[in-house]
């Protein structure tokens, strides 16, 4: 079994000054083997106060990351088991978000599951050849087409080829489950 967190558009120091609490508590909790981190941490940082909490990290850039966060990879790719994964912050797709642009890169790139953030809206898209994975704003941040608002994130847990996706939203200090599909590839 793999558990992977993923998360992203934290905006800090800009928009939110710290990662919540209970999101922190969560990654104690939770201990992942992978971490997926979907840009917009702003400065590098915010993913050293955490990194340490998950066995391996994978993070990209986002357009409004600065000094060592830029160094971050536009894209990054993992595997586990036979399932291609890859990450992107999703800036350059207009509108934001499109799917079909989206499952283009997806493809281009023989992923199953691509990982991406920009929105600031949580969602989980199934398509018959990929995954489109959105954790929304750790920190609940707006952004530059609004976002949901509230800090979510998500967590995928991989038992051979089925995976359990969860969104988790942070309501009044309360860590509740938004959204939930379970998907067999």
């Amino acid at each position: 079994m793999t558990k992977i967190v993923f998360w992203g558009d934290s905006h800090i120091p800009y928009r939110s000054n710290r990662l919540p609490k209970r999101f922190i508590e969560f990654l104690i909790q939770e201990r992942p083997d992978i971490m997926v981190v979907t840009g917009d941490l702003v400065i590098y940082s915010v993913l050293d106060s955490v990194r340490h909490l998950a066995k391996n990290v994978y993070a990209v850039r986002g357009n409004m990351d600065e000094g060592d966060a830029m160094k971050l990879p536009l894209v990054a790719d993992f595997t586990i088991g036979d399932i291609k994964f890859s990450v992107f912050h999703g800036h350059g797709i207009y509108p934001r978000g499109d799917p079909e642009q989206l499952l283009s890169i997806a493809r281009k790139r023989s992923a199953r599951v691509i990982i991406t953030g920009h929105t600031h809206s949580p969602a989980i898209l199934a398509y018959h050849d990929a995954i489109i994975l959105n954790p929304g704003s750790v920190c609940g941040v707006w952004g530059g087409a609004g976002g949901y608002e509230i800090p979510t994130w998500g967590k995928i847990t991989i038992e051979d080829r089925c995976l359990q996706i969860v969104i988790y939203e942070l309501t009044e200090d309360q860590v509740i489950t938004r959204e939930q599909r379970i998907i067999q590839l």
